[in-house]
């Protein structure tokens, strides 16, 4: 999940990684054609073709399974290669011919081990990204947000930066006249709509999570709590704008804010901002409250989203 807070330190890695795989397929290369003289040059004839199943075996350092196909096309190549060209062929042909076959029939098993765990490796991949995904909103969930927002506050201690977290309460009121699955129909549609609305008023590096039913939580990164209140509170007038345009719905957002310090773990952080939302909450509807208390006096034009520095 690291690459998901940090997708800049991921790219900066990926050329390392793509050098590691050139030379892990040099590796094998190079096997494969250590085997294959092996094969043409000592005596047997017989069964040397066998360890090209290693080869195949060692296609699983690769997520994709083309690599196992084409490890699998190698061997096959090279042991009918092996038994056309070798001039030390002492066994008889049909001992010869057999154990080829059997040669073939164990690389063919083992590819389709590889192929298999590769395949349960991608679903295993998959059931962590559904166990951290929200499945209506598609945000990541509250085991998420507690798994990176801990991973996130070290960096920050680390490197002294700044970290701001949002939680937003929403409350909505549908007409009375609806039905009751009508209005879970209405509800969830907002809820996904408020949901893509957060996504793209945020930057990339920041980070949003459906933690529970009605509510979400953003971390700003590297941002003090002036300018994570300020994208806030504008991202809270186009939700307010948005709300308007329809009559028979009224959607309300409280929102509390709080900022990092050095004493805070991650339920303390997370604690102060639930704070900040109680008080934004006995204000009334559309509030937005920071723990502690920010005023500003200098309010700018330019939308707020806008003055923090984009990154991704």
């Amino acid at each position: 999940m690291r690459s998901l807070i940090f997708p800049k330190i991921n790219r900066f890695k990926l050329p390392e990684n793509q050098y590691a795989n050139h030379i892990y397929w040099l590796f094998l290369f190079l096997s494969s054609i250590s085997i294959f003289l092996f094969d043409l040059l000592t005596p047997l004839g017989v069964a040397a073709g066998t360890p090209y199943a290693l080869i195949v075996f060692a296609s699983i350092w690769f997520k994709d399974n083309w690599s196992t196909y084409v490890t699998t096309a190698i061997g096959f190549f090279l042991i009918l290669t092996g038994l056309f060209l070798s001039p030390y062929i002492v066994a008889p042909m049909d001992v010869v011919v057999t154990n080829r076959l059997l040669a073939l029939l164990i690389i063919t098993i083992t590819a389709y081990m590889v192929l298999k765990i590769k395949r349960m490796n991608y679903e295993l991949d998959m059931l962590m990204i559904d166990t951290n995904v929200d499945a209506l909103t598609q945000c990541k969930n509250s085991r998420a947000f507690e798994e990176e927002a801990k991973t996130e506050i070290k960096r920050s201690k680390r490197y002294k930066r700044n970290l701001s977290l949002a939680i937003f309460d929403i409350s909505d009121a549908i007409a009375t006249n609806t039905t009751e699955d009508t209005t879970i129909h209405i509800h969830n549609e907002y809820i996904k709509t408020l949901a893509d609305e957060i996504r793209k008023s945020i930057r990339s590096s920041d980070q949003l999570y459906r933690i529970d039913l009605n509510r979400f939580a953003v971390v700003y990164v590297e941002t003090d709590i002036g300018k994570a209140k300020d994208a806030t509170e504008a991202l809270c007038k186009n939700l307010s704008q948005m709300s308007q345009q329809d009559t028979h719905h009224e959607l309300s957002v409280n929102v509390g804010i709080t900022m990092l310090n050095d004493k805070d773990h991650i339920w303390k952080f997370y604690n102060r901002a639930e704070d900040a939302l109680a008080k934004a909450k006995q204000n009334g509807k559309n509030h937005v409250a920071t723990l502690p208390e920010t005023y500003r006096s200098d309010k700018s034009h330019i939308p707020a989203i806008l003055c923090r520095p984009r990154s991704g």
